[in-house]
């Protein structure tokens, strides 16, 4: 039997599930979850007060300076940009907006209007100053949003939380997307959690199921936010090189050993494509392991391609009919 909790934040649904053995610590669990409300108030751009929207309101014109927790956020976030020369970019904000996304209706913009999008967005023109630990623009209209890395960091931090508070075992999600899994959903099996990997397009529907134990996942796609123009689909991620939306998967999933990395991992590469996905995961061992969902020739046909080994609940059939 498990028992699960949840608490609403960051605009998604973050639930805890504690296995039989941790059940008596459940109070401990519930104090934890209130974390998430001063990670989000830290965090987000919905809230004028908050860090981040401070330094888009004013790093243009002069450094701000941020907690420690946000700035070495933030000092992460672009050093995934640099890994990933820029596929990850949390500037890139204006670009989400012209689309439409942010407002999550989704439009066609004109090519000037994407261009004078790019034109605000690039990780180079961020300057980080880590004796001040300040923030500053070189370009005006920037803006920093960590939407795409910020969940995952939130499940860190509230992991190691619950750890401190004596937990073992236990698995939190926030939103379905992103995953973290601490010991065993049966106490002293070494098994870890069973966590499914879903239909981009049919959440429920299970495509394949892989062990976590002490490790993250996330799920990067455009199965649920995207729109149609002209006979084209446009999916809600955005390649902030180009402007213009990233397409060749469905979704992407990485698995890393923390939720952070996992998430701009999937961010990342979901943009980047299968070439290099394959290419990175053959050049770089330390890089997260990533399952893609492709789509094929009919409707809501997918085909499932891991980019790594995997130990599999349920592995993925061959068959594309899926």
């Amino acid at each position: 039997m498990l028992t699960t909790i949840s608490h609403h934040a960051m605009a998604a649904e973050f639930s805890v599930l504690l296995a039989e053995s941790d059940a008596h610590l459940v109070e401990a669990a519930f104090e934890a979850l209130e974390l998430l409300d001063r990670i989000e108030a830290d965090l987000t751009v919905y809230r004028e007060d908050s860090e981040i929207s401070q330094i888009n309101a004013v790093a243009s014109e002069r450094p701000v300076s941020v907690s420690e927790s946000t700035y070495r956020l933030i000092q992460r976030s672009i050093a995934w940009s640099e890994k990933t020369a820029g596929a990850f970019d949390i500037t890139a904000g204006p670009l989400v907006r012209v689309w439409g996304f942010t407002e999550r209706r989704g439009r066609k913009p004109t090519a000037a209007e994407v261009q004078a999008a790019v034109d605000r967005v690039g990780y180079t023109a961020v300057r980080l100053d880590d004796e001040h630990r300040s923030v500053a623009f070189e370009r005006p209209g920037m803006e920093i949003n960590l939407g795409a890395i910020g969940k995952g960091f939130a499940l860190d931090e509230l992991a190691e939380t619950l750890t401190a508070r004596g937990l073992q075992n236990f698995l939190i999600h926030g939103g379905g997307s992103s995953v973290i899994a601490r010991g065993d959903q049966l106490a002293d099996t070494r098994q870890g959690w069973a966590v499914g990997i879903s239909h981009p397009t049919k959440p429920k529907q299970r495509l394949a199921g892989i062990r976590l134990r002490d490790e993250a996942l996330s799920t990067s796609g455009s199965g649920k936010q995207f729109f149609h123009h002209r006979g084209r689909r446009y999916g809600h991620v955005i390649d902030p090189r180009s402007g213009y939306p990233a397409g060749e998967l469905l979704s992407l999933t990485a698995i890393a050993d923390n939720a952070t990395d996992a998430e701009a991992c999937s961010t990342a590469f979901f943009v980047c494509g299968i070439d290099a996905i394959r290419a990175a995961a053959e050049s770089d061992p330390d890089l997260p392991r990533m399952i893609g969902v492709r789509s094929e020739n009919r409707q809501d046909s997918v085909r499932v391609l891991p980019f790594a080994e995997f130990e599999w609940v349920d592995p993925p059939t061959d068959d594309p009919s899926h």
